[in-house]
């Protein structure tokens, strides 16, 4: 397929992200005429940008509330004509039908409509789109002479492609006509779903549109295994994330800036991004920093401070920290590069670490001076060169409800909404006789957000913003105390343990873990409670005069 230039655009969305300024830089840049439908069109129109009405084009105006406004030879034909076949580009001369070279077109949002717990059915009926997926599909089945754009991502990708070559390539068309097939096919899926089940509920489905990436990383897990990464194609979230980000203006790109991604620093990366932004959009103080080793928290703090912040989190253990993945949710100066890339000779070595290095590095940005010198080495640190920084733009922006969680087992898929539970407070009750004082409350609230964040069975410690020893990943809860306690002490910070807080993932089915923690001298504890000896490990509490909280929600992490 030979490229194409772009004379005539149709444009009709529902999600009208970016939509403005990527329509300004067809007119502007490129002398691309655009028609328009109802909402899409005044949205346009009063961003300034010129456009003719669909029914300038067709001769009817929209009806039947909006259910018909493109369906019409107009549209269609100049959308399905054959530039090569003499008779087609005949048949449109004898109507006056005008090419239309673009389709840009994104469909009503069933899926988020029926996720609403109050949607009725009829409510339901008018988000199934009609017009959107037959102009997607016809673009799609012409795609050697039309190019389509299904999401928002897709029309950045084919800008950014016009600002290089001045054409769109049939490899190109190709692509996105596959994405619309994909999509397509998803759309009444859910749709087929929703009528199967004669109700409207909140059930989660697996979306098949997906984008491949250009990139394939080195292996996988394991230098025997294979892997590339996967983008879900449905809508371009806003939620900060490791793959692409739109912090740095005017369209998404890679988040990596240098070196090149692994299966691993993906999964342990988007863990760390994770756990930070439940702080930011917590905002229980004004920096946080993490370091993760194999998806788990090994340091941890927060702090009014950025550089204090940090020497409390890489201190949290400094043995660990070597070779993990570090994020932290302010700006990235050349002042907070310097004291990173020197934490082994200002603090790791009096610790007892052996060597510092980060495998991938995670904030909102990097300034030019930072990257200068991360990115130099010296001859006391070589390793900046090949760290992976990802710059993935503010991370208290509110969490992506059309997002889901996927877990691949071996004959299918497992899908299931997202954990977005916070700091559910208003479910809390305190238990025992004592309440938690102010300073213990703190510390439970941020020691509950990690422990969130932590492979169950999961018991966290922490004591004045800082993560102090995590038991992570053990068949036994009594086990994940012990190994918390033990790494509490074993880096340095028995002396802190008393007046700690600790918090778990799940209940105590016995009292045998909190008294574990109250001899190593936890003085408040946070978990979900629901076991029947619940009763028991309340009274053992009050005997030591431990305050305890129950929040009533379980976050287990497989």
């Amino acid at each position: 397929m030979s490229d194409i230039q772009i004379k005539r655009a149709i444009i009709a969305v529902y999600d009208k992200t970016g939509i403005t300024d990527f329509a300004r830089a067809l007119v502007d840049e490129f002398g691309i005429e655009i028609i328009s439908t109802g909402g899409t069109a005044k949205h346009l129109k009063d961003a300034g940008i010129p456009v003719t009405m669909v029914e300038e084009v067709t001769g009817f105006p929209e009806m039947l509330d909006g259910r018909v406004k493109t369906l019409h030879p107009m549209i269609h034909a100049g959308i399905l004509a054959d530039r090569d076949n003499p008779e087609h580009m005949k048949t449109l001369e004898k109507h006056g039908i005008k090419p239309i070279d673009m389709v840009v077109v994104n469909l009503y949002p069933f899926e988020k409509t029926i996720a609403a717990p109050n949607c009725t059915f009829e409510q339901a009926i008018e988000m199934i789109d009609i017009g959107g997926p037959c102009m997607l599909r016809a673009a799609a089945k012409n795609h050697k002479h039309v190019l389509v754009l299904p999401t928002p991502l897709a029309q950045d990708t084919a800008l950014l492609e016009l600002r290089s070559n001045g054409v769109i390539s049939g490899i190109r068309r190709q692509q996105f006509a596959s994405w619309v097939y994909k999509l397509t096919a998803c759309y009444d899926a859910m749709i087929s779903q929703y009528f199967g089940d004669g109700r409207c509920e909140k059930l989660p489905s697996f979306r098949m549109d997906a984008l491949i990436s250009p990139a394939i990383l080195r292996y996988g897990e394991n230098p025997d295994q294979s892997a590339r990464p996967f983008r879900f194609e449905g809508h371009a979230t806003s939620e900060c994330n490791t793959l692409y980000t739109r912090a740095r203006p005017p369209f998404p790109s890679p988040c990596r800036s240098d070196g090149s991604m692994s299966f691993n620093n993906y999964v342990d990366g988007d863990s760390a991004l994770s756990l930070l932004k439940e702080f930011s959009r917590a905002d229980l103080r004004k920096s946080a920093v993490a370091f993760i080793k194999h998806t788990n928290a090994c340091g941890c703090a927060i702090g009014d401070d950025p550089v204090d912040t940090y020497r409390r989190a890489y201190l949290g253990d400094p043995i660990a920290a070597a070779g993990g993945v570090l994020c932290m949710n302010f700006p990235v100066t050349r002042e907070i590069a310097d004291m990173v890339m020197n934490s082994f000779g200002k603090w790791g070595k009096a610790a007892g670490a052996a060597f510092f290095k980060l495998d991938v590095w995670i904030a909102p940005s990097f300034d030019d001076d930072a990257l200068e010198l991360i990115t130099t080495p010296t001859e006391k640190r070589k390793w900046g060169k090949e760290c992976r920084l990802l710059s993935v733009g503010p991370m208290d922006g509110p969490p992506d409800p059309n997002e889901l969680d996927y877990k691949k087992i071996v004959g299918g898929m497992l899908v299931q909404t997202r954990d977005l539970l916070g700091l559910n407070e208003d479910q809390w009750k305190v238990v025992t006789q004592r309440k938690p004082t102010e300073s213990e409350m703190a510390d439970l609230r941020f020691a509950w957000l990690v422990c969130k964040h932590t492979k169950s069975n999961a018991i966290t410690i922490c004591r004045d913003g800082m993560l102090l020893g995590n038991g992570a990943g053990q068949m036994s809860r009594v086990k994940s105390c012990d190994l918390a306690v033990q790494l509490s002490r074993e880096n340095g910070h028995g002396d802190k343990l008393k007046g700690a807080v600790a918090a778990g993932d799940a209940f105590f089915p016995v009292p045998d873990g909190p008294q574990k923690l109250i001899d190593a001298g936890i003085t408040a504890i946070i978990h979900p409670g629901g076991s029947n000896r619940d009763a028991e490990t309340v009274a053992l509490c009050d005997t030591a005069g431990v305050a305890m909280i129950i929040t009533g929600t379980r976050h287990f992490k497989h």
